[in-house]
């Protein structure tokens, strides 16, 4: 035990990238860190760190006793929650991270009505983009994702909430004048909106057609495919769970729908395991919503 707060303190370096901004974060002096990481380099015999007058690199050893030391905090803050939510009230700021079109996405708002309805003290912070949140700053608490990026980094928690299958949609303006549809062949034969690049198989029974699409306008935001395609400028890619308002009240069609497209599992992903009151309450939510 005698080298758990240098290790903390090593941690902090690395996360801060120099020992004045770490001595900062700790509320503790520079030559106090400075010794911190001394002794801990004494005390196993390694160097840890490269130094410079601004800042400081992992040494290998000290890279991959960064990664103990990352783990060592996680479990750390974990435990401090755990402790906390004996006595945490379901209240404060959530930030929670979505791409563009899950606002249209039907379980999405009603987890929100939910969530403002249930617990009145919280006060959510909604951060729209397809860029992916850091969730390791700290300035996100819950990110949405879709596919199985999700799941890529194992210092994140992922807890999965739904698949949603691809449709293919085109406003009823558009298909009014576009070469007919019958086959998926035909789809080469139209002008598609796109985010994400148009390469899919898809399957009716036995059948099996690769779908690849060259002719497209691209949009850096999802949402912007949603609103050009109801507007009639083409057909586009989107997930059930988004495009099930638009198609129930006939402002979009599904365009061979007995064609299966695959599938994309939605989480909610968390940057440690155990959450404080107010963030599992959310995900609570997050999950019975998804799920119904």
């Amino acid at each position: 035990m005698d080298d758990l707060k240098p290790l903390l303190v090593f941690a902090a370096v690395l996360e801060h990238g120099s020992m004045n901004a770490a001595a900062q974060a700790l509320a503790m002096t520079p030559s106090a860190v400075s010794q911190h990481i001394a002794r801990l380099e004494n005390l196993h015999g390694v160097k840890l760190l490269h130094r410079s007058t601004r800042r400081v690199s992992p040494t290998d050893a000290g890279a991959a006793l960064g990664q103990y030391c990352r783990r060592l905090n996680a479990t750390l803050h974990d435990t401090r929650l755990a402790l906390a939510n004996l006595k945490t009230e379901i209240a404060g700021e959530v930030r929670l991270a979505a791409p563009t079109s899950m606002a249209n996405a039907a379980a999405f708002q009603r987890a929100l009505r939910r969530i403002g309805d249930e617990h009145p003290a919280l006060r959510l912070q909604l951060h729209f983009g397809e860029a992916l949140a850091d969730l390791r700053s700290g300035a996100i608490d819950i990110a949405l994702r879709g596919g199985n990026h999700a799941l890529d980094a194992p210092d994140l928690v992922a807890r999965p909430l739904a698949d949603w299958r691809w449709q293919i949609c085109a406003a009823p303006a558009w298909l009014e004048h576009a070469p007919p549809i019958h086959t998926p062949a035909d789809l080469t034969r139209q002008r598609w909106l796109h985010h994400l690049p148009l390469h899919l198989e898809i399957q009716r029974g036995e059948a099996r057609y690769l779908l690849d699409i060259e002719d497209s306008l691209y949009c850096n935001q999802l949402a912007a495919v949603r609103v050009l395609c109801e507007a009639g400028l083409g057909l586009a890619l989107m997930l059930e769970g988004e495009a099930a308002a638009a198609l129930a009240c006939g402002r979009l069609q599904r365009v061979l729908p007995e064609w299966t497209l695959p599938a994309v599992s939605i989480y909610a992903v968390t940057p440690h395991r155990v959450q404080a009151a107010k963030i599992a309450a959310v995900l609570a939510i997050l999950r019975e919503t998804f799920a119904g």
